[in-house]
């Protein structure tokens, strides 16, 4: 079976991260959030992927090149498919589908079953079905509302909590029949929410929903990249070739740990949770506290970092002090005794002079 991975987007929300990056090369627990989607996929029996790509799409070539080390041919669409919305791109890639085909985002975290998925889409004989995550709060979603059916009636975009005529979300997950592309034009901006969706809802054409139950986090924020975090550590999260299911319930007493390779720690104090990538010194009496430092990083003497994360190449001096919602970008430098305040974003290739203190808007 064939898959296409959506892998274009710029990923601003989660901007300084992806200066360097695309979003689905950010690493969580020292992989790029890419690589789970991939093995799932494998896993499920998808034997070619074709990977569309945008912005910054020489990182992701480097990476997974044909495929070869991961299991599974790796064909890609370049283009301009930032301009070309989701649907758009897809439409680049065309004739490269030959039969039924899987849609996946390539920055979403999930334990979805993939096979009962495939099963549902073809027991429906739609052209197309959308995989339905269940949420807590949907006004910040698009709501799907479904028939006795399976079929969906309507979307309903962002409705107040109260008001919302479901809990089921767009979670960025389809299945596709070949004569989709029937339906999207050539060239032209066009995206599955925005307008390939209204227009079968509009020309009756079906659109089935598969609610499920399993975990999925899209890692739009830098707050729900935390929680996805977490979420393993809590063993919500299921991820290949990372068991973590002995630490499950300590990260409530305080000091789950996960490291990459040639750390060097000097018995920091850990709150919560603390992942680490490769390359990472940390000096004595350091606190850090649900937070995820990426690779080659220094953290000196005293310092404190709170809900926090941490990109490449970093240097943060003696008693430095990172407050919760902080990013901080690649290659920056923060000297000694000085304070981050809480929810500012570093940029990329800063240095924060000695003893300074950075407030949030």
């Amino acid at each position: 079976m064939q898959a296409v991975v959506l892998a274009g987007g710029k990923g601003t929300r989660l901007l300084p991260l992806t200066v360097y990056r695309p979003k689905p090369m950010i690493p969580f627990f020292n992989r790029p959030i890419m690589e789970y989607i991939v093995e799932s996929l494998v896993k499920f029996g998808v034997d070619e992927i074709i990977v569309l790509v945008g912005y910054l799409k020489e990182r992701i070539f480097e990476y997974f090149g044909n495929g070869e080390e991961f299991g599974v041919e790796i064909k890609y669409s370049n283009g301009e498919n930032l301009k070309l919305g989701t649907a758009g791109a897809l439409k680049k890639a065309e004739k490269l589908i030959q039969d039924t085909f899987l849609v996946v985002s390539g920055d979403i975290l999930t334990n979805l079953d993939f096979r009962s998925l495939v099963e549902y889409h073809k027991k429906k004989g739609g052209p197309a079905t959308i995989a339905l995550t269940k949420v807590e709060d949907p006004s910040a979603y698009g709501v799907a509302v479904l028939d006795k059916e399976g079929r969906i009636s309507y979307f309903k975009e962002k409705p107040k909590r109260e008001e919302a005529p479901s809990n089921l979300v767009n979670a960025g997950i389809y299945v596709f029949e070949p004569e989709i592309f029937d339906l999207i034009p050539k060239g032209k901006n066009f995206d599955f929410s925005l307008d390939l969706f209204p227009k079968m809802l509009n020309e009756n054409i079906p659109i089935y929903g598969y609610p499920f139950d399993e975990y999925w986090n899209d890692i739009g924020r830098p707050s729900t990249y935390l929680q996805a975090t977490e979420d393993v550590f809590l063993g919500k999260l299921r991820l290949p070739q990372i068991n973590v299911g002995s630490l499950k319930g300590n990260i409530e007493k305080g000091g789950s740990l996960f490291t990459g390779s040639r750390c060097i720690l000097r018995r920091p104090r850990i709150i919560g949770f603390a992942v680490l990538g490769n390359n990472v010194e940390i000096s004595k009496d350091v606190t850090i506290e649900r937070s995820v430092i990426f690779s080659n990083v220094t953290i000196e003497e005293g310092a404190e970092i709170r809900e926090a994360i941490i990109g490449e190449n970093v240097y943060i001096g003696k008693g430095v002090v990172i407050e919760p919602g902080s990013v901080i970008g690649d290659n920056s430098i923060i000297e000694d005794f000085s304070k981050v305040g809480a929810n500012v974003k570093i940029w990329a290739d800063s240095r924060i002079g000695k003893e300074s203190i950075i407030l949030p808007d």
